[in-house]
């Protein structure tokens, strides 16, 4: 059988495409049958496979009820990451990603207070404990002006996408994108996945009229972007000097 070689432990083609998965964050049974099956292998190779996981210890799985159901539903997931389904933990979580994807960056204790829910003194506590397993870092303040700028840029541009003065692939005969391509990109996922946080612009797409009060939340302040005008060469004609 094809082996790799995971953690300095060899594992198996199939253990490996398991781990892959679980490496993301504790999986229900059902999403490791979506992603791997039939592509990678059977329904009847996977069970066989998690069972080995975890008759070798590589794997653990954890049965939880589904929230206002009586079925149970199993999950798969990596030795060290039971922590995950502490509700606390979940919550605390659950805010840091939210806020990573608005803020295009590490959010503030106050900011996970906030998000999650709980007292400024709760997030710090539970932010610190879990630092170490998801990442999380207190961010400095010139972390934070440079982050908002980038959000403030990517919404707008989103803005101008919408009202078509900027195309899906950044071309525009108005504004300049050319060399920063990761603002149209960051631009169209925050239409696909937070069109409320988008201001309105005035009709020529140049200036901010107005922002959500959500969207000021994670601005902190109006945002006024950057000149991108492209500059408008006219042509004279033949009789003019």
């Amino acid at each position: 059988m094809e082996t790799r070689v995971y953690g300095g432990i060899s594992v198996s083609h199939y253990e490996k495409a398991v781990l892959d998965l679980l490496k993301e964050g504790p999986k229900q049974r059902k999403s490791l049958v979506e992603h791997l099956c039939p592509k990678v292998m059977s329904q009847k190779k996977l069970q066989k496979t998690l069972n080995e996981l975890e008759s070798a210890g590589k794997a653990v799985s954890v049965s939880r009820r589904v929230e206002g159901r009586k079925n149970w539903t199993t999950w798969y997931l990596l030795p060290g990451q039971e922590y995950l389904f502490d509700v606390d933990a979940a919550r605390i979580i659950a805010a840091v990603e939210r806020l990573k994807s608005v803020l295009l960056r590490m959010p503030t204790v106050d900011e996970i207070a906030v998000e999650a829910g709980i007292t400024p003194t709760e997030a710090e506590q539970l932010a610190y404990k879990l630092a170490t397993q998801i990442g999380w870092f207190n961010p400095v303040a010139e972390l934070i002006r440079d982050a908002r700028v980038r959000l403030g840029e990517a919404l707008v541009c989103a803005a101008r996408i919408r009202d078509k003065h900027v195309a899906e692939d950044g071309k525009s005969e108005t504004f300049d994108y050319d060399d920063e391509h990761w603002v149209v990109e960051e631009a169209k996922r925050f239409l696909r996945e937070y069109p409320q946080l988008v201001p309105k612009l005035s009709d020529d797409g140049d200036e901010v009229v107005s922002w959500s009060p959500e969207a000021l939340r994670f601005l902190r302040k109006q945002y006024t972007p950057k000149d991108r005008r492209i500059p408008y060469l006219g042509i004279a004609s033949p009789g003019h000097r």
